[in-house]
């Protein structure tokens, strides 16, 4: 496998994006995200990737695309000690030459017996969807030989006839529609319930801009966001206080809190001031926030990523992780879970709180489809080695004056989501014009603990 950088700014956050068959890093050079350096892997004919770069980053997210899925997921599973969050497939699957959910093993065999610069074009053309897309992907073409193609396509052949499908989790699964390259039915058959599928109206090349965009948070937002926030959220939030108190309410009810306790997203001290009465003699609270933490609260305070500090812990090494209203900030709920079963000791407590997808129904454009969660959708990403003490949902209401607080709670808060378009002014404009004055908030409560007998599996 080859890699190009097409995005490199220094930062300790990398997109790695698995291109689809027969691709070069040319079609994605154009790709961005602020916070965040890109770095395409192609050409699937060699499966060894030199992964001396990746050891500058705290956090990668995959994104894979076509017959890359299949590679990305190999890939995942033979480096379990990457800091690998989110895991976003688009029109592919980890069954690359399968009957039911892949490409017929008869059409690949033909496709390859057959390649020629002429199918290469029929290719590129039922890829494209249409004749505008096609033109525009002509001038970004990859420069690769026939016999480059007909070699990794052989070469694909052969590994998934020697391996099979890996054995790892997705987050997100986007399944065109009318993809004319990996048949929409065997992408819907292959993805199980813990994956958040998306459908979306197109062909099997997409917007990857858009993509991104949508489903990589902008940390570096998050961080501004709530860092502007600081004076004002504890007076403007409460809904979140709302929340912090019913899992507070939960956690005295259904645990106990001793030895090693941390609590994600601490903000302004909503949880952190109702728990720490909680704590047992002799235990030891550490409050993780992305933002600075107020001198006044409790604890050890360290200021960074808490998704991807979950990383640095040791496995058994902590007796409960608490958390309201952050989860839906991190870039991989699933993986957060995973990281949460290694690091807990044998008996320890997991409890969040984290929005459900009827939160912020006034305004449906304030919601991404990949940042939304349901009861059954966070049920089924919660991993084996846990038992489930408590999921359920409730409903906040709040009423404003005037349309025009709603975007001063916003501002006062830092909890819009930060994606380009929920950001614009033409959804300012629209929440003033049709003079909405309610936000629902509708926060998910989930208590887990590990099971005693659980050997962590990564």
């Amino acid at each position: 496998m080859n890699y190009s950088f097409v995005s490199r700014t220094e930062s300790s956050r990398l997109i790695l994006f698995f291109a689809g068959w027969g691709m070069d890093e040319k079609p994605f050079a154009g790709l961005k995200l602020a916070g965040y350096d890109i770095a395409v892997v192609w050409d699937y004919t060699e499966e060894r990737l030199d992964t001396d770069f990746l050891n500058e980053y705290s956090e990668i997210c995959v994104i894979a695309w076509s017959y890359g899925v299949y590679f990305a997921g190999r890939f995942i599973e033979s480096h379990p000690q990457l800091p690998i969050t989110a895991r976003v497939a688009i029109n592919g699957t980890q069954y690359p030459i399968d009957e039911l959910k892949g490409i017929s093993p008869v059409l690949f065999e033909a496709t390859l017996s057959a390649i020629s610069e002429q199918s290469v074009r029929k290719f590129y053309r039922r890829m494209c969807g249409d004749s505008e897309t096609y033109e525009s992907f002509l001038r970004v073409k990859p420069k690769r030989s026939i016999d480059s193609l007909s070699s990794e396509l052989a070469s694909i052949m052969e590994t998934y006839s020697k391996f099979g499908p890996p054995d790892t989790w997705w987050d997100i699964a986007y399944i065109s529609d009318n993809d004319r390259i990996f048949p929409t039915k065997s992408q819907n058959e292959a993805w199980d319930e813990g994956v958040k599928v998306i459908h979306v109206d197109a062909g099997h090349l997409l917007d990857f801009d858009e993509i991104i965009s949508e489903c990589v948070i902008h940390k570096n937002g998050v961080t501004e966001a709530f860092t502007r926030s600081i004076e004002t959220y504890g007076n403007n939030a409460p809904a979140q206080r709302y929340s912090a108190e019913r899992l507070a309410e939960l956690i005295n009810q259904k645990a106990t809190l001793k030895g090693e306790v941390i609590e994600i997203g601490c903000g302004s001290g909503f949880l952190t001031e109702l728990i720490e009465p909680m704590l047992e003699n002799n235990s030891t609270l550490s409050l993780i926030d992305i933002s600075p933490i107020d001198n006044h609260l409790p604890g050890k305070h360290i200021l960074g990523d808490a998704e991807t500090y979950m990383f640095s812990l040791q496995e058994d090494s902590v007796s409960a992780i608490l958390s309201s209203s952050a989860v839906q900030w991190f870039n991989s709920p699933s993986t957060f879970l995973h990281n949460a079963l290694r690091v807990l000791s044998p008996g320890g407590l997991l409890a969040i709180s984290v929005y459900e997808d009827t939160t912020f129904s006034q305004i449906p454009q304030l919601k991404s489809p990949s940042r939304v969660f349901s009861q059954s959708f966070i049920k089924s990403i919660v991993p084996q080695g846990f038992d489930i003490i408590f999921l359920d949902s409730s409903e906040y209401i709040q009423e404003f004056d005037s349309a025009i607080d709603i975007l001063r709670h916003f501002r006062l808060t830092g909890v819009a989501p930060t994606d380009k378009s929920s950001g614009s002014v033409a959804l300012a404009r629209k929440i003033l014009r049709n003079n909405i004055n309610t936000l629902s908030y509708n926060p998910i409560f989930l208590l887990l603990t590990k099971k005693k007998n659980c050997n962590f599996v990564g």
